[in-house]
C-alpha cells in the first residue's frame, strides 16, 4: 500500500487518501481515518491475520455482525450510529407493544359491541313478535266489526231499495197520467194554431208578391243606367293609360338592353363568387359540425361527471345520515340499558338488588351455570342456597370473575334448554376434587 493510498477495510480496494468514499464498495473512509487517529492503524475486516489467543476487545455490530471497538459510536463497515440504532429499536418495540394493546382493546370493544348487537337483535325480534301479535288481534277485531257493519249496511240498503221502488212506481204512474193529458191538450192547441197560421200566411203572401214586383222593376232600370255611364268612363281612362304605357315601354326597352349586357357580365362574376362562397360554406359547415360533436361530447361528459358527483354526494349524505341514526339509536339503547341497569360501585350493592331471587351461578362446576337462590349478601361475601341438595355455598367477593345482568334476563343454555336468570354470577374455583364435587 503506497503513501498516497488507503486500503478499504471492507473490500481491500486501494483508494486515494483524499477520497471520501471507497471507489469500489462505497464505504465511508472518513470513519476509518477517524478510528485510525484514535486507536492506531485500522485492521482490515477481510485480512488474513491469525487470531490471537488472548481475549478480544471488540464488540459485534447489531446490524451487520461485524466486530467493532466497544467504545465506538458507529460501525465502520455499515456506518450505523449505535445510539440512534438502539433508539429506533426501542421506539419500534414500544410502537409494537402499543399496537398489540390497541388491538386487544379493539377486540374487546368489538366483542362487547357484538354482544350488544345480539342483545338488541333479540329485543327487536321480541318487540316485532309482540307487535305482530297485537296487529293480528287488531286485524281480527277490525274484521269482525267490518263484517257486522257490512251486514247492517246491507239490511239498510235493502230497506231503502224497497222504499225507492215503491216511490218510483207511484211517480211513474203519475207521470204517465200527466203526459197523456198534456199530449191531448197539446194536440188540440196545435191543430188550432196550424189553422190560424195557414190563413195568415196566405194573406201575407199575396201582399208581398205585389209589392216585390214593383220594387224590382224600378231597381232594374236604375242599375242599367248607372252601368252604361260607368262603362264609358272606364273606356276613356284605359285609352289614356295605354298611350302613356307605350311611350314608357319604349324608353324602358332601351335601358333594359344596356342593363342586360352589364347584368350578364356581373352574373358570371357572381356565379364565380357563389361557387367560392359555397365551397367556403361547406367547409365552415363541416367545421361547425365537428365543433358541435366535440361540444356535445364535452357536455355529455360534464353531465355524466355532475350526475356521478351528485350520486356520490347523495350516497355520502345517506351514509352520514345512517351513521347518525345508528349512533343515536346506540346512544338511546345505551341510556335505556344504563337506566334499567345502573352500574354499582361494588359487588355488595350490585347483588343486594337480587337478594332472595333465583340466580344463575357455577357453584359446583366451573363450566356449568345452574340455578340457586341468592340467600344473603354480606359486606365481604355472599351466600347461595341450592334447594336440590340443601347446600349453602358462600364465596368472597374476590372470587367473583364476572357478573352479567340483562333487562329481560340472561339466557343460559343448559342441557339443550334455555333458562333465563335475572343475573348470572361466575366465580373462581381454586380447587376441584372428585371427592368434594361441591367445591
Amino acid at each position: 500500500m503506497g503513501d498516497n493510498t488507503i486500503q478499504c477495510p471492507k473490500c481491500n480496494h486501494e483508494n486515494n487518501t483524499s477520497a471520501i468514499e471507497c471507489d469500489k464498495c462505497g464505504v465511508t473512509l472518513s470513519l476509518v481515518l477517524k478510528k485510525s487517529a484514535k486507536n492506531g492503524p485500522a485492521i482490515p475486516i477481510d485480512s488474513e491475520q491469525p487470531p490471537t489467543d488472548g481475549p478480544s476487545d471488540l464488540s459485534v455490530c447489531p446490524k451487520c455482525g461485524s466486530e467493532v471497538v466497544p467504545s465506538s459510536e458507529e460501525c465502520i463497515k455499515c456506518g450505523i450510529i449505535f445510539s440512534k440504532y438502539f433508539e429506533v429499536q426501542d421506539r419500534r418495540l414500544r410502537e409494537s407493544q402499543e399496537i398489540l394493546i390497541t388491538e386487544a382493546l379493539q377486540k374487546e370493544q368489538e366483542e362487547i359491541e357484538a354482544q350488544e348487537r345480539e342483545k338488541a337483535i333479540a329485543l327487536q325480534k321480541q318487540a316485532e313478535e309482540e307487535e305482530k301479535q297485537k296487529a293480528e288481534a287488531l286485524k281480527k277485531e277490525q274484521a269482525k266489526k267490518e263484517k257486522a257493519e257490512a251486514r247492517k249496511a246491507e239490511q239498510r240498503l235493502k230497506e231503502q231499495e224497497a222504499i225507492e221502488e215503491t216511490q218510483r212506481q207511484k211517480e211513474l204512474a203519475d207521470k204517465e197520467k200527466a203526459e197523456k193529458e198534456a199530449a191531448e191538450k197539446a194536440e188540440q192547441d196545435q191543430k188550432e194554431q196550424e189553422e190560424k197560421e195557414k190563413q195568415a200566411a196566405e194573406e201575407a203572401a199575396a201582399a208581398e208578391a205585389t209589392e216585390a214586383e214593383a220594387v224590382e222593376a224600378e231597381a232594374a232600370e236604375a242599375e242599367a243606367a248607372e252601368a252604361d255611364k260607368q262603362a264609358i268612363e272606364n273606356l276613356q281612362k284605359e285609352i289614356g293609360n295605354l298611350e302613356s304605357e307605350s311611350s314608357f315601354l319604349k324608353s324602358e326597352t332601351e335601358k333594359l338592353k344596356a342593363a342586360e349586357a352589364e347584368a350578364l357580365q356581373k352574373n358570371e362574376e357572381a356565379l364565380q363568387q357563389i361557387e367560392t362562397l359555397t365551397q367556403e360554406k361547406d367547409n365552415l359547415a363541416q367545421e361547425a359540425e365537428s365543433l358541435k360533436k366535440d361540444r356535445d361530447a364535452l357536455l355529455e361528459a360534464e353531465d355524466i361527471r355532475k350526475e356521478a358527483e351528485a350520486d356520490e354526494i347523495k350516497a355520502q349524505e345517506e351514509e352520514a345520515e345512517a351513521l347518525r341514526l345508528e349512533k343515536e339509536d346506540k346512544q338511546k339503547r345505551t341510556e335505556s340499558i344504563l337506566k334499567e341497569l345502573p352500574p354499582q360501585p361494588n359487588f355488595e350493592k350490585l347483588l343486594l338488588k337480587y337478594e332472595g331471587q333465583e340466580i344463575g351461578i357455577n357453584y359446583d362446576d366451573p363450566a356449568e351455570i345452574k340455578k340457586a337462590q341468592l340467600a344473603k349478601v354480606n359486606e365481604d361475601h355472599f351466600s347461595v342456597l341450592v334447594l336440590e341438595n340443601e347446600l349453602m355455598y358462600s364465596y368472597p367477593f374476590s372470587n367473583i370473575l364476572s357478573i352479567v345482568e340483562a333487562i329481560d334476563g340472561v339466557p343460559v343454555d343448559t342441557s339443550g334448554e334455555t333458562a333465563n336468570y335475572p343475573i348470572v354470577v361466575r366465580v373462581l374455583h381454586l380447587m376441584v376434587k372428585k371427592k368434594w364435587s361441591f367445591m
